[in-house]
């Protein structure tokens, strides 16, 4: 019973480690054969296509060769993968040694390896890559909204809107005669005819009085002539 939580307990500890294995983004590539040609040559010599979880993702890189005694100056491994290009230099210039890549290769769909030739022309091939490549930590963007802070100490006031009141002007009509009448200052009417006629009244008193006093005089000479 013991033997078998202790074999359960590593089994579990076994697949729990396989996940962390295949999320280190290793990508191995064996370049084999002999190329032949003149200094500067370029053979395309593998095609790889990436899994979609390492698309984007960031890679260095080493070559190990295992070509014997086999040494070929400045023969160079180049990558080109999604518009971008990196080179492990001079791979081969030291028999069964480890050459790392100069820069960073960021992954698009496939990565096509070619070797450029040295001075020699010839490759041996037997050369073992690694890419190890990480995907770029994502990016969190937080948004603060904008806030409108009222300091308390300021008051607005609003004025009211000015109201415009019309009073129509106070008078009579044609032909009425103001309250009060004439002689509570009531003035004349529109058309003038009732202060036309006081001044007539008045010319008439005066004529009368004056024919009383002519008659009195006339009276008075006839009197003194009998």
């Amino acid at each position: 019973m013991r033997k078998a939580a202790i074999g359960l307990a590593l089994l579990g500890a076994l697949l729990m480690a396989l996940p962390a294995a295949a999320q280190t983004g290793e990508i191995h590539i064996l370049v084999d054969g002999i190329l032949r040609g003149d200094p500067g040559d370029v053979f395309n010599v593998h095609t790889e296509v990436v899994d979609e979880s390492l698309i984007g993702a960031t890679c260095t890189g080493i070559a190990s060769t295992e070509n014997n005694a086999s040494e070929h100056p400045n023969n160079d491994m180049i990558f080109a993968s999604g518009g971008n290009t990196a080179v492990i230099p001079d791979y081969e210039a030291v028999a069964n040694s480890t050459t790392a890549m100069a820069g960073t290769l960021t992954l698009g769909p496939t990565i096509e390896v070619s070797v450029r030739l040295g001075g020699a022309g010839i490759s041996s091939g037997g050369v073992l890559i690694i890419l190890t490549c990480a995907q770029p930590e994502p990016t969190t963007t937080t948004t603060v909204a904008a806030t409108t802070t009222t300091d308390p100490g300021v008051t607005t006031t609003t004025a009211p809107p000015v109201v415009t009141t019309t009073t129509a002007p106070t008078g009579t009509e044609e032909g009425e005669t103001p309250e009060g009448g004439v002689a509570a200052g009531g003035g004349s009417t529109a058309s003038g005819g009732g202060g036309l006629g006081l001044l007539m009244l008045a010319l008439g008193a005066s004529a009368i009085v004056g024919a009383g006093f002519l008659a009195m005089k006339s009276g008075e000479r006839t009197t003194r002539k009998e």
